[in-house]
């Protein structure tokens, strides 16, 4: 964890003295690889500090601080726009003053005791990759790692093109931040929402609960009337940012300490798949086949989640982390 931030913290400084688009292109990915790295560090060791009552609660509020972070990004992104012709070199370089204060909070942070008391014992498992392809786990990691892949592929393309498609719902002037912003809050409110939700629903009626909630959100889209359309973008962001914490609550529960946080960083990559596949294709879409054509894809991948949780979706609540 504090290696991961480091290389944050320098990569986003970094960025202030590029002068070729190849440069801020590799910047970019080596940011991209610490953010990577520090989802399932994170996750399992919230997780594993975390007491049963309140695990679910506290992983999820990683979900809280993301969706916090990212209307707290608009709001200083386009401030930042008034410093001048450079200000995109200030906008991509102001990450690293939270993180800084993020690395000097995590500096005097311990391992976790479920980690100390394996390594001290010596009765640690050396766990291989190939652990997570077993009989007992593979089904786990399919189910994980498709339920965050069907949550973030419209979430994503939602949330990186939000004003192209208010636009084209006609809903916000394209150029304002609002719309952004507005959305940004709407995922803050489900996810704070979640935090009592995940420990007295649980974990499997949450799930369940997030995907229903966006499939009737994008048929209510197709209504075309603005008052619906309005309340149906705010109880999708609403509902699946209340769910999207399960993506890294599952995780941590699903598998034992040896391949805890292997396994959540096999379902994040798999889900950056969705991640990079929506937010590449909703332009392409919206080009193609109009507004209407990525409500159908939404409510199609949303479907299919509900499906899925309905079949799959595990409860995990009260379990032991052992």
């Amino acid at each position: 964890m504090i290696a991961d931030l480091a290389v944050f913290v320098v990569a986003s400084l970094a960025q202030i003295f590029v002068v070729e688009v190849w440069q801020l292109i590799a910047l970019r990915f080596v940011l991209g690889v610490a953010i990577g790295a520090d989802y399932p560090i994170a996750g399992a060791l919230i997780a594993e500090y975390a007491p049963a009552r309140l695990r679910g609660a506290a992983v999820n509020g990683m979900q809280v601080a993301w969706f916090f972070g990212a209307a707290v990004a608009y709001v200083a992104g386009y401030a930042l726009l008034g410093t001048g012709p450079q200000s995109w070199k200030w906008i991509l370089a102001s990450p690293a003053l939270v993180a800084v204060i993020g690395l000097w909070l995590r500096a005097s942070a311990p391992e976790t005791p479920m980690w100390i008391a394996a390594h001290t014992s010596g009765d640690v498992e050396r766990a291989s990759f190939a652990t997570l392809f077993r009989p007992e786990y593979f089904g786990r990691l399919v189910f994980v790692s498709v339920m965050w892949l069907l949550q973030v592929v419209p979430l994503f393309a939602i949330y990186t093109f939000a004003p192209a498609v208010l636009g084209a719902l006609g809903l916000a002037d394209q150029s304002s931040p609002a719309g952004s912003v507005a959305i940004t809050f709407a995922f803050l409110v489900g996810s704070i929402a979640s935090l009592p939700l995940v420990e007295r629903w649980g974990r499997r009626p949450l799930c369940i609960a997030g995907f229903a909630i966006a499939a009737v959100a994008f048929a209510l889209l197709l209504s075309g009337k603005t008052a619906i359309v309005v309340a149906a973008f705010v109880a999708y962001a609403i509902g699946i940012g209340a769910a999207a914490g399960l993506e890294l609550t599952y995780p941590t529960e699903l598998f034992p300490t040896s391949i805890r946080a292997t396994a959540t960083g096999v379902a994040a990559g798999v889900s950056r798949i969705g991640a990079f596949v929506g937010t590449f294709a909703l332009p392409l879409v919206l080009a193609r086949y109009g507004v209407t054509g990525i409500i159908a894809g939404g409510l199609a991948l949303s479907v299919a989640g509900l499906a899925i949780a309905l079949r799959w979706a595990p409860e995990t609540k009260g379990t032991t982390l052992a």
